[in-house]
């Protein structure tokens, strides 16, 4: 979405227009998903954060000083949101960590390959997770993703190296992967 056609719906929704606001939370739902699952590593929690920060956005719209920190706004409130979820999560469940781990000597099949992955980006620091969650799973392009987490093209961009190579060392300690990033 170009950026003056962003600015016009917040405009609108900030005057009270609920088919700008619906069409606002349309744009940002999935990047709202993926903000959320990178802190919570779970698709339904995730989804629920994402809703949750869509309705305290909906109801706090009107904080908002500045129709073009939207998207920075919005990605805080889900941070916020998730973080929360997961610290709540952690007090009422065992979470079992041998489910996650993995062993060096491991042969890994092709069929769960990807819940390796999956599994080594979890374990990434929060900022390396983000921007892969953002670039991989929602393609979203990385002036894209420099607007949604209020970040520079070269912070995008380095975070994204440094993750890729966090996930290669990981991979590369298990026989059987070809690494190729």
């Amino acid at each position: 979405m170009e950026t003056n056609d962003l600015n016009n719906l917040v405009q609108a929704a900030l005057k009270g227009d609920a088919d700008s606001f619906s069409r606002l939370c349309g744009q940002y739902y999935p990047v709202m998903v993926a903000i959320a699952y990178s802190q919570l590593s779970d698709k339904d929690l995730a989804e629920d954060a994402a809703q949750e920060t869509l309705f305290i956005a909906y109801l706090d719209i009107s904080k908002l000083k500045k129709a073009d920190l939207f998207i920075s706004w919005l990605t805080r409130i889900c941070r916020n949101i998730s973080s929360d979820m997961a610290k709540k999560r952690k007090r009422h469940e065992h979470i079992r960590l041998e489910d996650c781990e993995i062993h060096s000597n491991e042969k890994i099949q092709d069929e769960n390959c990807d819940e390796v992955v999956r599994s080594i980006i979890t374990k990434l620091p929060e900022k390396l997770r983000e921007v892969i969650f953002l670039k991989f799973y929602n393609k979203l392009s990385y002036q894209e993703i420099s607007n949604v987490l209020g970040i520079s093209l070269e912070a995008v961009n380095g975070r994204l190296r440094r993750a890729k190579k966090l996930i290669a060392k990981e991979l590369g300690k298990i026989d059987s992967v070809e690494v190729d990033l």
